[in-house]
């Protein structure tokens, strides 16, 4: 699973908007009650990272797998609310 969402990245003093960008969770830890999660963005899905950014939200063990509740927590930030899965 990923997702695919618009982003803006700071290059040199310019802002360069970069469409249908590749957001895929590339590695996670965690306990009983809490996840900690890397989330690395792409042009595509072999092209090298763009950004990444560390995010936590907590988990629940009788539910979908950890991988999944960390995209499915990703689409209730403001900053995911357009993306989709690809």
């Amino acid at each position: 699973m990923a997702l695919s969402h618009s982003m803006e990245i700071e290059v040199g003093s310019k802002q360069v908007t970069f469409d249908n960008t590749y957001i895929k969770v590339t590695e996670y830890h965690g306990n009983k009650s809490h996840m900690t999660f890397v989330v690395s963005w792409s042009e595509s899905v072999n092209s090298s990272h763009l950004k990444q950014a560390t995010y936590g939200c907590s988990i629940n063990l009788d539910g979908e797998n950890p991988v999944r509740q960390a995209y499915l927590y990703l689409k209730t930030l403001p900053e995911f609310a357009d993306a989709v899965d690809c």
